[in-house]
């Protein structure tokens, strides 16, 4: 008989106060205090001579060259592929600023090095805790968030796109729980700009409440949440802890029958696209994007001499990007994007990097059994609309792509890409509902 072995360990991750914190533009002062801890949790699965590893962090989000900095060097100290290593963030915007989004201030690199470094041990360790266990899964209705667009004023016709249920995965050793990875798809905005304290929010929340309640680490990965909201945000701890008292219930609720899987090996496997960027209608607009931007930046710049705002930093994006578009005449730029699968016999992780739309997530869960959509996974690019969404517009349709480093959106076509590639991707590891 084929054995299952895991282990998991923990490490803090919680930067120093006065670090510049993620996931808001202009926020109005660096962190100013530590509402509560920051973790790097890892999960490492030895299978049939096979190993992979998982990795959530509560961050708001991890660049794709640190995690190929990590996966390389895992890979060189232990016996795992390093495309079998996938690191997940939480996305809370109340954490430090960890990937160069414009206008949130400069990132401390001795801290995201001192992430990249904890990763690395904690990996190691959780290979050291290694035992024979077993796995079991559970799906659990719970809804704390709405779709952000419908609130925006976003018209979204009659469906309500919103993932109305938690992936609940148990990790058992010998007579006890080793570790519970549990996944929602909500972003973690209950707190907004204001807030100035390093916090998990829900997410952390939850995952504290899981802990309280059956002693043992729990890991949370957040879906394809690109357009999904909490039902209260720009608010409160308070809200923060009801929302993560909500969601922990449902997934502790959930451990009481979970159905037990059958694990006989490990596979994985990833996959780099380019996506199209949107391009300018024309090389001759083009040319007068360029003219304009650097007229704009001298004025900017005579004006405002001091600092990097986020309006200098975005015109002097968009100049750069004119630049390279010329360089390359009128041929299509675009933006890589991985995909990438873990599968735990039935079992399916699929990680995308970026901030994935709610359609897709059902729609592979749907038809792919038990797959788990994990968002921000391995890097994030930002928005990844579905194509009938950008005759809609809206803020992650026309705004957000400014603090992205390709300042340029993703094009329409990027979802035929997109779903032809997780088709192929999944289609080894396809097991019937």
């Amino acid at each position: 008989m084929v054995e299952l072995y895991a282990g998991c360990a923990t490490a803090d991750i919680t930067p120093p106060v006065g670090i510049y914190m993620g996931g808001y533009w202009e926020r109005r002062s660096a962190a100013m205090g530590i509402r509560d801890r920051l973790w790097a949790k890892v999960l490492f699965f030895s299978c049939a001579g096979q190993s992979c590893a998982l990795v959530a962090l509560d961050l708001v989000a991890i660049d794709a060259e640190v995690v190929r900095r990590i996966r390389t060097r895992v890979a060189a100290e232990a016996s795992i592929a390093a495309e079998a290593i996938m690191v997940c963030t939480s996305h809370t915007h109340a954490s430090p600023l960890t990937m160069a989004f414009r206008g949130m201030g400069d990132i401390d690199l001795t801290y995201v090095q001192s992430v990249e470094d904890v990763v690395v041990a904690t990996i190691q360790r959780a290979r050291e805790e290694m035992e024979t266990v077993e796995l079991r899964y559970a799906r659990v209705p719970v809804q704390i968030g709405v779709n952000r667009r419908r609130v925006l004023g976003v018209e979204q016709g009659e469906e309500e796109r919103v993932i109305p249920y938690a992936h609940v995965v148990v990790v058992e050793g010998g007579s006890k729980r080793q570790a519970v990875l549990f996944s929602h798809a909500c972003h973690p905005v209950v707190l907004g700009a204001t807030n100035c304290e390093i916090s998990g929010d829900f997410s952390g929340a939850a995952a504290r409440y899981i802990e309280e309640e059956i002693r043992c680490p729990a890991l949370f990965v957040n879906g394809a949440c690109g357009d999904i909201n909490p039902r209260c945000t720009n608010s409160g701890f308070a809200e923060v802890d009801v929302l993560g008292a909500e969601l922990g219930a449902a997934v502790v609720g959930a451990l009481a029958a979970p159905e037990l899987l059958e694990v006989n090996e490990l596979k994985w496997d990833l996959r780099l696209l380019q996506l199209p960027l949107i391009p300018h209608s024309s090389h001759l607009r083009a040319k007068a994007v360029r003219l304009v931007l650097k007229l704009k930046m001298a004025a900017k710049n005579a004006l405002a001499n001091r600092g990097n705002s986020w309006m200098r930093r975005v015109a002097r994006a968009r100049l750069e990007w004119a630049d390279a578009a010329l360089a390359q005449g009128n041929r299509t730029m675009t933006q890589a994007f991985s995909i990438q699968v873990l599968a735990l016999g039935s079992l399916v992780l699929l990680g995308m990097e970026g901030e994935i739309f709610a359609r897709y997530q059902l729609d592979i869960e749907a038809r792919e059994g038990r797959t788990l959509v994990c968002g921000y996974a391995n890097g994030c690019i930002g928005y990844v609309p579905t194509a009938d969404e950008y005759a809609r517009g809206g803020y992650e349709i026309d705004e957000a792509y400014k603090v992205y480093p390709s300042v340029r959106m993703i094009a329409p076509e990027s979802e035929g890409l997109i779903r032809a590639a997780v088709a192929e991707l999944l289609a080894p590891f396809r097991v019937d509902p």
